[in-house]
Formats: C-alpha cells, structure tokens, sequence
C-alpha cells in the first residue's frame, strides 16, 4: 500500500475548489430562496388577502437570485464588464483568450468595469469623488429645500380646507336650530321625543 503523494501548501485541489464553489453556491441559493419565500409570504398576508401567487413569485425570485450567484460562482469570466485581473502575468503561454489562463486562486479575484490605469494619481481620483460628493449633496439640499416648499403649501391648503369646512359646519348648525325654533314655533307646547 503506498501513502499518497505529499502536496506543498501552495498547491490546492481541484476536488476541493469545487467543493468550495458547491456549497458557497449551494448555501447562497438557499439563503436567496429563504429570503424570497418569506418576504412573499408577508407580502402576501399582507398586502394580497393571502393569495399564493406572490409566494411563488418571491420564491421565483429568489431561486433566480441563487442561479445567477451560481453563474458568477463558476464562471465569472462569463459575466459582461468584468475582466479577471493577473491573469496575462500567471500564465506562462500566451492562450487565444484572456480568460483562458485562470487559475483556481484567480477567480476570486474579479473586479467590475475596466482596470485603472496605473498612471492615474489618486488625487485626481479623491478629487472626482469629492466633486460627485458635493453634487450628492447639493440635490440633497436642493431637494429638502423643494420638499419643505411642499409641505408649507400643504399646511396652508389644509388650513384653508379647515377653515371651509368649519365656516360649513357652522352655517349648517345655525340653520339647523333655526329650523328646530321653526319647529317649535308651529308645534306649540308638544313635547319633543
């Protein structure tokens, strides 16, 4: 009987990357399913009278949701707007493809959206987050300002409906009793029941 061959600690098995892979996509499905039927559920008891159909569809949801994790799990060379970075340094051929040359430890190494190019100055970068900052938070400040307009307007329109209203209810009572004193005067000394 012969003992198995002794792999160094850089190395890492197929078997267990797809392992891996399996039950990360495995536990994300059935977290994505769970959190789809329940929100159905209290969708459903809430809003549709309890009908089974948005259970379903939350349920739908979810499984999808679980699917498409499963898709950038196992291929996330697949997926449009993400290049996997290292890859040309890694392989020591140079493949037809880009993504020909990915290796096990690479593949969680997918970023979104074209790399950065190394000769752009973090300062430049600061300063384009800082400029999208004062943006965000001058339409912030331009919309509070926009929705305090609207709700003095509504105070005021209220306040004005209030005042219709009253102004109704009052001419409705004074005519009210004087029809009651008509009443009374016709009716003599009947008693009211």
């Amino acid at each position: 009987m012969s003992a198995p061959a002794p792999t160094s600690p850089q190395q890492v098995r197929s078997e267990d990357i797809l392992s891996a892979k399996t039950d990360l996509c495995l536990s994300n499905a059935l977290v994505k399913a769970g959190t789809g039927l329940a929100v159905g559920i209290v969708t459903s008891a809430i809003l549709f009278r309890r009908r089974p159909w948005p259970v379903f569809l939350g349920l739908g949801f979810g499984i999808g949701q679980g699917y498409s994790e499963c898709e950038r799990v196992f291929n996330p060379a697949a997926i449009p707007g993400f290049k996997i970075q290292g890859a040309e340094k890694s392989s020591p051929f140079q493949l037809s493809s880009p993504f020909a040359a990915v290796s096990p430890s690479q593949s969680s190494a997918v970023r979104p959206g074209p790399p950065v190019p190394a000769s752009t100055p973090a300062a430049a970068s600061h300063t384009t987050t800082q400029s999208v900052v004062n943006q965000a938070k001058g339409a912030f400040e331009s919309a509070k300002s926009k929705a305090s307009e609207v709700v003095h307007e509504v105070q005021d329109k209220a306040e004005h409906v209030k005042d219709k209203v009253v102004g109704a209810a009052s001419s409705a009572e004074k005519k009210a009793e004087a029809k009651v004193d008509e009443i009374k005067a016709v009716g003599g000394d009947k008693k009211w029941v």
